[in-house]
């Protein structure tokens, strides 16, 4: 049975051209009581949550009995799914081939067999047929059934012959899924244990069983994976441009199969996403470029375009801010900072705490940058009290290191001192700083013990001079972090 809730999302994530193809639909196909479902339709896709209540008297005040409203619900969501299924029959080549299985299978049971072999044979030439390893072992049973009864025997057995190599290429493509979800798995455990160790344990359980295979790769989405691993790899690694070696690779996958792009818009949006996030602190022209390109894909999506919408947005100012923070165009970053706070405060998007975590993060930094420090608490707080470590542990860490150096700021020194303790017991096992974070929390820690006697700006003179020493200053343009360190010994 269906719920209220069930047909209130569906109709929400209806496209308008969904919704025009509905009511073409109910005139064709519903011929009793068509116009009650068009109008029951219509009062839920005009409220912002389900009210039975409103929606009953509206109907009664059109004579339309509510004495069986949940079967009318159930009702409307069974013809509103036929419509779906019909609006997106032709849109995807695993659609297209499992409506023509259904035909297949009612073309059987009329004994048309040889009709039968005729759409089996067009079917295996649709484009990206050979994606779908499931559908063609269908496909091929069907064919082995009415080559039986059409042709004989001999011809069934050899047909069935060929079933073998399906469920090969089924095998393979198993085990470079699991191998590519395992690699994510390491990709997301960034920070929860040392480096050293996710990138032996990465090797050992992925990177040689994968070299050890004899892969085929004969489906795209195969070759994706293989790849993705790698790309997964080097980021573990944190080797920044093998990473981004791999991904172009992906990206140059689905760029010659605009098929396979039309059909898996999200997978590419994300890969195209990392991309970007790789090149943020290089050219500028090279970044709003590929930044204009990531926006435009919003144009060219049908398939799960609200979703897609979603992302593009929310991660594409994401970098626009990282970028023009690392540029210190710090006015223009606070416009997007102004858009970004305002779309997460609507809740027009539904934002994972990954998301959450990272965004707020820049938010803080942000508000640091230009010392509004209470802001910038704000945002910290609210990752370290409404947020966990295991939902994106490096944002987390880099979090509670700017809880310290905002109340280094503020001259809260009892609880800098209290939390680079707390922060030491809990992390060290596991987690390792950056240079520059270890030497800034050295310092903050030398002073926050001794506020009186240490001179804040020889000590931060001090670690500028070594860095730079210990740096080629081709290595050190935009770094915030040294950004920080030169501005207290301007103080």
């Amino acid at each position: 049975m269906a719920t209220k809730n069930t047909i209130f999302n569906i109709i929400k994530s209806l496209s308008m051209n969904e919704k025009r193809y509905f009511k073409i639909y109910c005139k064709q196909h519903v011929l009793n009581g068509q116009n009650k479902y068009v109008l029951l339709f219509d009062l839920i896709d005009n409220q912002y949550f389900f009210d039975t209540d409103f929606i009953k008297k509206e109907l009664n005040k059109h004579s339309y009995s509510i004495k069986n409203f949940s079967s009318d619900i159930n009702y409307l969501t069974k013809i509103l799914l036929k419509c779906l299924n019909e609006f997106h029959s032709e849109k995807t080549s695993d659609l297209k081939v499992k409506q023509n299985l259904i035909t297949i299978e009612i073309l059987f049971y009329k004994g048309l067999y040889e009709e039968c072999l005729q759409l089996i044979s067009k079917t295996k030439r649709i484009r990206l047929a050979n994606e779908n390893k499931n559908l063609l072992s269908d496909l091929l049973n069907w064919e082995k059934k009415c080559v039986g009864y059409s042709k004989g025997l001999p011809h069934a057995i050899e047909v069935n012959n060929k079933l073998d190599i399906y469920f090969d290429d089924l095998k393979e493509k198993k085990v470079i899924t699991d191998l590519y979800y395992k690699s994510y798995n390491y990709k997301n455990n960034i920070g929860k244990i040392s480096p050293e160790a996710l990138v032996a344990e990465f090797k050992s359980a992925v990177l040689i069983p994968l070299e050890e295979q004899k892969f085929s790769l004969k489906t795209l989405q195969s070759n994706v994976f293989y790849n993705l691993i790698y790309a997964n790899y080097f980021k573990v690694n944190n080797d920044k441009e093998s990473e981004l070696t791999y991904l172009k690779k992906v990206s140059l996958l689905y760029e010659n199969n605009e098929e396979y792009k039309f059909e898996n818009p999200l997978d590419f949006i994300s890969i195209y996403i990392r991309i970007i996030d790789i090149n943020k602190k290089k050219d500028t022209s090279i970044f709003y470029a590929d930044l204009a390109k990531l926006k435009g894909f919003t144009n060219i999506i049908s398939l799960q375009n609200k979703v897609a919408e979603e992302r593009i947005f929310l991660h594409a100012n994401q970098l626009e801010l990282e970028h023009l923070l690392y540029i210190n165009k710090t006015k223009e970053a606070f416009v997007i900072l102004d858009l970004l706070k305002a779309a997460l405060l609507e809740k027009r998007y539904t934002v994972e705490p990954y998301y959450i975590i990272s965004t707020y993060y820049l938010f803080a930094a942000a508000y640091l940058s230009i010392k509004n420090f209470s802001l910038a608490l704000k945002y910290i707080n609210t990752i370290l009290n409404e947020y966990q470590f295991v939902q994106h542990p490096k944002s987390f860490i880099q979090a509670e290191f700017l809880n310290i150096v905002i109340h280094y700021e503020l001259k809260n020194y009892f609880l800098v001192l209290k939390f680079i303790a707390q922060l030491q017991k809990k992390y060290k096992s596991n987690f390792r700083f950056s240079y520059f974070e270890l030497e800034i929390l050295k310092v903050i820690t030398k002073v926050a013990k001794n506020p009186h006697i240490v001179n804040e700006k020889v000590v931060f003179t001090k670690l500028k001079n070594e860095i730079y020493e210990k740096f080629e200053l081709s290595q050190l343009v935009n770094n915030n972090y040294l950004k920080y360190i030169i501005s207290k010994t301007s103080a």
